[in-house]
């Protein structure tokens, strides 16, 4: 190869280094654009997973925002950088207002689903289950509810909105199993008389001439509930 020819492969090389790094410069460009809008896409795709949870498991939401605009400007940003990728900054910048814009209504909805579940959680309260437990039959159940109860509510404060998809959709699966337990418990079911006198004989025993008939009706019990220590000599 003559020093000619050489010459000449070294100036070829020297264009096509040129030409790379330009590129690699304007690549820049789009990589720090593609690093802007991350942020906004994590944010979207979190709180959409959010929704949709919720809406699954039955949480009223509003509606969220219509992404109509947002998806026009990513077509005219997607038509500027096939036409002309160095003139597309300005359509880039629109398109960043309009997903921020979607973003935080969006944001906004989520919050709203999320508060509006905290402000209704079924907290039953405990003097509450101390009275239903005074039925035998109903101890089971009340210990049932203890139990989720304070899986619900266990840890530091309560936090909706830091909550992961799957972790929003664990704590809701949670509530939902305590609400129907709680569903089953209604004091309004239990007469008054019931509840005396399974409380009298938690406290030393009860006379039967204490337990009526509607008693009878409401509880299915019999002498084997009562203390022998309190039955009529008759017995």
């Amino acid at each position: 190869m003559t020093v000619l020819e050489r010459c000449k492969n070294l100036r070829e090389l020297i264009i096509k280094r040129d030409v790379l790094r330009r590129a690699d410069k304007e690549a820049e460009v789009f990589r720090a654009r593609a690093d802007e809008l991350r942020p906004a896409r994590t944010q979207l795709s979190g709180d959409l997973e959010r929704l949709e949870v919720l809406q699954r498991k039955g949480v009223a939401i509003t509606k969220p925002p219509l992404p109509t605009n947002a998806l026009r400007a990513l077509k005219d940003y997607e038509s500027s950088l096939a036409a002309n990728p160095n003139e597309s900054g300005r359509d880039f910048g629109r398109l960043k207002r309009i997903l921020e814009k979607v973003g935080e209504e969006l944001r906004a909805a989520t919050h709203k689903a999320l508060d509006a579940v905290t402000g209704n959680l079924p907290t039953i309260e405990e003097s509450f289950l101390k009275q239903v437990e005074l039925i035998p039959s109903r101890k089971d159940q009340v210990a049932r509810i203890r139990e989720k109860r304070d899986a619900l509510f266990k840890g530091k404060a309560l936090d909706l909105r830091s909550k992961t998809p799957n972790e929003l959709e664990e704590f809701l699966d949670k509530r939902n199993e305590l609400r129907a337990l709680a569903y089953e418990l209604n004091l309004e079911d239990f007469p008054k008389e019931v509840l005396e006198f399974f409380k009298a004989v938690r406290q030393g025993g009860a006379p039967l001439e204490k337990l009526t008939d509607r008693d009878r009706k409401s509880t299915r019990l019999n002498s084997s509930h009562i203390p022998l220590s309190r039955m009529p000599s008759s017995a």
